[in-house]
């Protein structure tokens, strides 16, 4: 299964690791699309490709993190 997400950091969660985190926990995979993240805020969209419950842990295990996570549009990367 492939899901394609936002991340979205405020200024507390910036610097953290938390996709590199995330894919050690997690069995799986992650592809970063597009970012833009600056030192108060910052988003990522990024593709995950793994099981589908893994997925939901890993997306789960970000939020409670203080990540917000939402579905993201299109890819830069096709076409």
């Amino acid at each position: 299964m492939r899901d394609r997400l936002r991340l979205t950091f405020e200024k507390d969660k910036v610097a953290e690791p938390a996709v590199c985190q995330m894919a050690k926990r997690f069995d799986v995979v992650f592809s970063i699309r597009r970012a833009n993240i600056e030192t108060d805020a910052g988003w990522m969209d990024l593709e995950l490709q793994g099981e589908e419950a893994e997925i939901e842990r890993a997306i789960e295990w970000l939020e409670n993190l203080g990540v917000r996570v939402t579905p993201a549009g299109g890819d830069v990367m096709v076409g």
